[in-house]
This record gives C-alpha cells, structure tokens and sequence, in this order.
C-alpha cells in the first residue's frame, strides 16, 4: 500500500518523458547523418547513440523509482510505544434552567458551549471528560483522548437532559473526585462553568474531598450581576412566559461569583469572569501549564516505511547513467 498515492499520477509522466527522448535521439541521429554518411559514422565520428538510449532508460527507471519512493509505500507491520503527555481534565457545565437566561447571547448556556467547544479544539492530547449538572449530575462524556467524541457530545447538551431541578454543584464535583482518584496522575483539573445560583448543602464537604484528591477546580462564571428572566418555552422553542415566584413576580437570575470564587480559591484553582469577556484563552494557558502526566502509554501498531528502497534503486539508476559515455574514445 501507499500512503501518498497522489504521486503516483506522476507515473503517467513517464511514456510522455520517454517519447521526448526518443524524439531527441531520432533529431540527433538526423543531424548527424547529414554531416557523415551511415557508412562512415562510426570512423569520423566519437558519437556514441546506443549510450544516448542507455542513458535515457537508466533515466527513466531512476524516476520511476523517485516517484514510487514519495508515494511511501508502506508493507509489513511495526509496532511503538507512544508515551502520553497529558493531564486529567474535567469539565463541569450547568445546565440548570437559570443557564437559558439570556443576558449572555444567545443564552447562557451556549455561550458556555460555545467557550468549551473553543477549549476543547485547543487542548488536543489531553484527557478530558465532560460532566454536567442541575439538581443532579452525569457523565455527558466519560474521559477520553477522542477529540471528536469530545464535540459530538458537547453539541447534543441541552437544559431538558436532568430531570431534576435546581442546581447541586456537589455532585458534579463528587463525579470528577470518583474519576481522578481512579487513575493516579500528577495533574488533575476540573473546569466548573455555571452562573453560580446553588441550592446545595453538601458542597463544603465536596470541596474537601476534591482537595484530599488533588483535585484543583477552575471556575468561570457565567451570566451578569444584573441578571434576567428565566424564560419558559413550548416544543418549538418559543417563549411562551417566565418563571415566576410563589407572589407571582418574574425570577431574576443572577450570576454568583462568590461562591465560584470560593471554589477556586478552596481548591487551589483561579476563577474567571466570563460574564463580559471570552475566557477560553485563559482556560486553554490553565490546562497546558498543569503539570503533565508521563505515566500513560499506548502500543500502536502501523505499517513500515518502505520507501528507502526505491530511494536507493533510484539513485543507483541515477548513478549508472552518469558513468555511461556518450562519446566514444
């Protein structure tokens, strides 16, 4: 097999190359006879045209083995060890309904995906996982090198996944604990986005778990101190009204930094404010200064470079045509 087959459409080259020097050869016999009968060629002359065709198919053949050498052509199987430099990444996303307000375009939420998606594409090699969370918390992602399993699942995250309500942020930070105490590694990071609002008792002592496993948590907040309307919306996704109190007053949802930067600073983490700036860049330094961990390696197995082969035919080739004369002594 060839791993670079476009060169080979360079083969079809070669019958075009080899009628040009049959034409050469046919114009210089020409010339010559003019100047010497064919009876007399071979006393008055030195010229040497049987070298001419020599020269040429060496030539030729060189070539042909030039361009089968930069087509790679691979046979036989090797097998390398690859040792990962990576580090644990854990990513937490609120999708609680306070996430669909949209003082963040177009809401809250895909703003959010939007900055993960962005993070993701620029921390290719990690192991990352994604968790998300409302009055309960799953594995939207399980950790994974698979960059494409990584969006394909970040894309399908909506508000309706978690049947609960409210926002339990313990039990995301409990799920990543699990993970990473699972798999020993000198870095373990976890990327909490949410706007903040929390109805949850257990928090305190998942901070501390988090800390016994190592476990630094980056928070980025996400909505405005001001806040908005909770909207509520039909099977089309339209608006049809907002959430409204026990009084029948309209909810105003307000971003938290306190306790996102409470967080942060329990677990040795930063916080980062992404009510009004893109902090994905911020978040992508976060990952690729944590420490790596070289304790991971995979066996892979791939077809053998051949092409030095045809490498050295070629320059053999090569090298014969130059040594043939084309004068004779």
């Amino acid at each position: 097999m060839f791993l670079d087959k476009i060169y080979l459409s360079l083969l079809f080259l070669l019958p075009v190359l080899a009628f040009l020097f049959y034409v050469f050869y046919k114009k210089r016999k020409k010339a010559l006879s003019l100047l010497i009968s064919r009876v007399n060629t071979a006393q008055l002359s030195n010229v040497n045209l049987k070298a001419y065709c020599v020269k040429y198919v060496f030539m030729i053949l060189g070539l042909a083995f030039l361009i089968l050498a930069l087509a790679r052509p691979q046979y036989g199987d090797k097998t390398q060890e690859v040792i990962k430099e990576s580090s644990e990444i854990v990513f937490a996303l609120d999708i609680s309904k306070s996430m669909l307000a949209q003082d963040n375009k177009p809401d809250r939420l895909e703003k959010a995906k939007l900055m993960l998606l962005q993070v993701i594409e620029e921390s290719a090699g990690e192991k990352i996982g994604i968790i998300v969370f409302s009055g309960t918390a799953m594995w939207q992602c399980p950790m994974t090198y698979d960059f494409q399993a990584l969006k394909m699942f970040l894309q399908g995250i909506g508000s309706a996944q978690l049947p609960l309500g409210g926002t339990q942020i313990s039990d995301a930070v409990d799920l990543a604990v699990k993970a990473v105490s699972a798999n020993p590694s000198s870095s373990k990071v976890m990327v909490l986005i949410s706007d903040g609002e929390d109805h949850d008792s257990k928090l305190k002592e998942a901070l501390s778990n988090a800390k016994s496993a190592g476990l630094k948590i980056f928070t980025a907040a996400i909505g405005t101190p001001q806040g908005a309307p909770i909207p509520l919306t039909n099977q089309s996704n339209e608006i049809t009204g907002y959430v409204k109190d026990r009084s029948g007053n309209i909810v105003m949802s307000k971003m938290n930094p306190v306790l996102l930067k409470n967080m942060a600073d329990e677990t040795g983490g930063s916080y980062f404010d992404a009510s009004e700036k893109d902090v994905s860049r911020d978040i992508v330094r976060v990952i690729k200064e944590a420490e790596k961990n070289k304790s991971e390696s995979q066996r892979h197995g791939t077809k053998a470079d051949r092409f030095q082969i045809f490498l050295f035919f070629a320059a053999i080739a090569f090298f014969i045509e130059l040594l043939i004369p084309i004068a004779k002594r």
